[in-house]
């Protein structure tokens, strides 16, 4: 459907005699208002709305040139045993803070445990697994600081359950109270999916935080055990240039939200997305070499950017804004970028 609909802007013009007040009337005040013409038809004004309200995923795809956009990874309760309750944790976690296999014997410590002693084939038997995990701490803008390893099984949440339960049982003489009680929590509060999706090894992936400032990083998964949790949403490429492309323009819109003095949303879903393709920064929008710069210099700031703990993504990004590699992408990106169409953008994130 479209309509037939003129569209214009209106701004406030208030004589310097008056002050506003509820009394105010338009009748005989001349150039109160100044309206002017928008520039741009309705069905254009309402497009990017639209495709943010039905989350139209093929669409993004397309436009931003990607093989896969995924907004959410799994979810996963009892990484780092819930929230701290009167100075203490209430339950275990599935990190693992140490694990070591040999002579068919797996030992592990999951966080805020004791050592756990099991035989390898009790793993096999409930197939559980280490898996290396894109965990939302640990991304800053250009740079994952590492992955966490985490227990999963394959065959589902009731099968992880049953394992723990087990290597409880086989290490009840040895384990504290605290230990039995810890893990036993950990039994009744863990959630994971029926099905592990993992990251394909031959992929170039970014990843970026969904809740409030959105840094991203390239992944390139070394194995094939590498998976996303929930608080986590992903890119997949086919080559390794558009990863670092599109890492580079998330965290200069995450900048230039700081720098403008405004607010992030609370969490972001396919909006975040559409505002690189409102703000005329998908890949073809650019020209080759400006694309090769922005490449190069994304590049050297993932090999340049230290593993940090920042207390907050804010700092974060004003840390890295003081690098020259970072300061020369912005330069770049700000002689490129429309300034009407990042303002629209910026008001979706």
């Amino acid at each position: 459907m479209t309509w037939d609909t003129k569209l214009y802007t209106v701004k406030l013009n208030m004589p310097e005699e008056l002050r506003y007040s509820k009394d105010l009337r338009l009748d005989g005040i001349q150039g109160f208002l100044i309206i002017n013409p928008y520039g741009k038809d309705y069905d254009k004004y309402i497009e990017p709305g639209l495709l943010c309200f039905m989350e139209d995923i093929d669409e993004l795809k397309r436009g931003l040139g990607v093989n896969k956009i995924a907004l959410m990874g799994l979810y996963i309760m009892g990484i780092y045993g819930g929230e701290e309750k009167r100075g203490q944790l209430k339950y275990a976690g599935l990190a693992l803070e140490q694990y070591s296999i040999s002579r068919a014997v797996f030992r592990f410590k999951l966080f805020n445990t004791d050592e756990l002693i099991v035989p390898l084939d009790l793993m096999e038997r409930y197939g559980v697994s280490i898996y290396k995990m894109v965990y939302e701490g640990e991304i800053n803008p250009f740079r994952l600081n590492k992955y966490i390893n985490i227990l999963l099984s394959r065959r589902g949440e009731q099968s992880l359950k049953q394992f723990l339960r087990d290597a409880l049982d086989l290490n009840s003489r040895k384990i504290s109270e605290n230990t039995q009680k810890n893990v036993e929590g950990l039994i009744n509060e863990l959630k994971q999916p029926d099905s592990i999706k993992i990251l394909n090894p031959n992929k170039y992936y970014v990843a970026y935080r969904r809740n409030r400032a959105f840094t991203a990083c390239v992944i390139k998964p070394e194995e094939d055990n590498v998976l996303v949790e929930s608080h986590v949403s992903y890119v997949e490429c086919d080559n390794e240039d558009m990863a670092y492309y599109y890492s580079a323009m998330l965290n200069y819109l995450a900048f230039k939200i700081i720098e403008l003095k405004r607010g992030f949303n609370r969490s972001h879903s396919a909006r975040l997305l559409l505002a690189v393709l409102n703000a005329g920064l998908s890949w073809n929008d650019l020209d080759e070499e400006t694309r090769r710069d922005v490449v190069e210099l994304s590049r050297t700031l993932h090999s340049k950017v230290p593993r940090e703990e920042y207390g907050n993504q804010r700092v974060a990004l004003k840390v890295i804004s003081e690098l020259n590699e970072f300061r020369k992408l912005k330069s770049i990106l700000d002689s490129k970028v429309d300034k009407e169409r990042l303002e629209e953008a910026l008001k979706l994130v």
